[in-house]
């Protein structure tokens, strides 16, 4: 005859620390994650406001590289969004390698698309989670709001027009003419803003297009919205 037996106390406290431990490693973790990207964040943040417009700075602490002969992972200007932060601005380099254009320099410049300014489609990528999130927050984007981009040639101020949530796979949307942008058109002068989707995770992407708006000159002040960036 089988005896029932309760459990072993002994058993059930070391159960239940193994569960409170790992739950601890795990918050700690997340914690830990969270305020790196916040710390990255903040370090992209004043690395862009070290960076000068070559032409304008007899001996610039960083200068951007002409954009006519910018080769993978060079700097080839900033980029400010107002509605991403009072004071969003990030710097753009050349190409979309993770390392070091991504992790390190912030915006990347999908290779073989067009310039700032040029007719085509200026393409770009950035992390949404880890490494600071440069692009974390685009979902909010929307109609009126601008993104402003800085080379050494001047200021471009690019105007909203769509999102949109596409797969991988779906690379048209960084052509001359966006697959899949209502009203893009030979000739448009476009932005697009590319990230995973959801944050941190990769199984979609999404995808932020702006169109050319104006561009003023190095030789004119800035546009309004970025008089801010040349006084820090």
């Amino acid at each position: 005859m089988s005896r029932h037996r309760g459990a072993n106390p002994i058993r059930l406290w070391l159960s239940w620390g193994l569960i409170a431990s790992g739950l601890l490693l795990l918050a700690y973790s997340a914690w830990t994650y969270l305020f790196e990207d916040i710390v990255s964040s903040e370090g992209k943040k004043s690395k862009a406001l070290e960076y000068s417009v070559s032409a304008t700075v007899e001996e610039p602490k960083h200068a951007f590289v002409d954009v006519r002969e910018a080769k993978p992972s060079d700097v080839i200007g900033r980029m400010v969004v107002p509605k991403l932060g009072d004071d969003f601005v990030r710097l753009i380099g050349e190409g979309t390698k993770w390392n070091p254009v991504l992790n390190e320099i912030g915006i990347g410049h999908y290779l073989g698309t067009a310039m700032p300014g040029e007719v085509g489609n200026f393409a770009t990528a950035a992390h949404r989670g880890g490494f600071g999130g440069t692009y974390r927050n685009v979902h909010r984007l929307t109609k009126g709001d601008k993104v402003y981009v800085q080379t050494n040639d001047g200021w471009y101020t690019y105007d909203y027009r769509q999102t949109k949530i596409v797969k991988p796979e779906q690379v048209e949307v960084i052509a001359d003419v966006p697959g899949g942008m209502d009203g893009a058109k030979i000739g448009g002068r476009y932005l697009t803003m590319t990230s995973c989707d959801p944050v941190w995770v990769n199984t979609e992407r999404i995808i932020v297009w702006f169109e050319l708006e104006t561009f003023t000159p190095t030789s004119e002040p800035e546009p309004e919205a970025v008089r801010w960036v040349a006084t820090k």
